[in-house]
């Protein structure tokens, strides 16, 4: 919210610089300082190599983050970024998102496929929701937009195409085509990784183990997450960059041939969302693409 009133306001946008400066400058901080205790102790050989090299791949993809949010505030740097993206110079809003975006990348780099606990009803929501409401703030729902002008920006809008949902239909087939065929090529190339990632997210979501389930899971991270990236990010940041920030939300994946498989999806609902004009588009396709996968997982059992 200070970010948006900063799009207006001398106060609160220096406010939302200063913030995003601190969180880089935090970032690149204990990302150094961390990479160097690291190589000192396994100067000194109280370290493994394997346990050296585990713990760099955490800290300096943070202070990659760091310093390229520091470099961001310099206007010549948005400015020459802006020829690529159509990005705003000199946005107290664009600068946030892209501190936060750096952020949220080094997260997934820094990240291990491990073991998690089943996720729960609540949980997802609690999960789910605040990415819906950053959304309509990060467009600036009753601060710089109505809510009319807010839906307009989010593309809300029924798609421009009377039939919108014989394309979402083809994208689901699509999309599914694409997926099958990343997962063969991850078990041939990396089959113990592979196997890995199916096991946790198996786990992961093992209480959305009914038709019911697997609907309201499909529906709610289609309606979340593409009102999110498809309707807040892409007009700003464009197809490739959204779909990488949409691959490094889901995090349980790390890095590894899933997150190609998400980053691959991202870029077929980008490509959705410019040619129909629309993100519902995007949310049928990609609820019914995660339906779709669900189900065939359910039979399969």
């Amino acid at each position: 919210m200070l970010a948006n009133f900063g799009e207006r306001h001398a106060t609160p946008r220096i406010l939302t610089l200063i913030a995003g400066g601190i969180l880089s400058g935090l970032s690149l901080l204990v990302g150094l300082v961390g990479s160097l205790l690291q190589l000192l102790a396994y100067a000194a050989g109280s370290e493994s190599a394997g346990k050296f090299w585990q713990n760099e791949q955490t800290l300096l993809p943070f202070a990659a983050a760091g310093l390229l949010g520091l470099l961001f505030l310099w206007a010549a740097v948005q400015r020459a970024v802006a020829r690529l993206l159509p990005i705003r110079p000199g946005s107290p809003v664009n600068y946030l998102t892209v501190v936060l975006g750096l952020l949220l990348v080094a997260n997934q780099l820094s990240t291990q496929v491990t073991a998690q606990p089943p996720l729960t009803y609540s949980e997802l929501l609690a999960q789910d929701i605040p990415f819906l409401i950053l959304a309509f703030v990060g467009v600036g729902i009753f601060i710089r937009r109505s809510l009319r002008e807010t839906i307009e920006r989010l593309a809300l809008a029924p798609p421009r195409q009377k039939r919108w949902w014989l394309v979402s239909i083809v994208g689901i087939g699509v999309f599914m085509a694409v997926a099958f065929g990343i997962e063969a090529l991850a078990n041939v190339v990396a089959p113990s990784q592979q196997k890995q990632v199916t096991d946790v997210t198996t786990v992961l979501f093992s209480h959305f183990n009914n038709p019911a389930a697997i609907v309201f899971l499909g529906v709610l991270a289609g309606v979340v997450e593409e009102t999110l990236f498809r309707g807040a990010l892409l007009p700003r940041f464009g197809i490739v960059v959204t779909a990488i920030l949409f691959a490094a939300l889901h995090i349980q994946y790390a890095v590894s041939f899933a997150t190609l498989e998400v980053f691959v999806l991202g870029l077929g609902l980008g490509w959705l969302r410019v040619r129909s004009g629309s993100t519902l588009t995007c949310m049928a396709t990609h609820a019914g693409y995660d339906i779709a996968v669900g189900f065939l997982s359910l039979v399969a059992k």
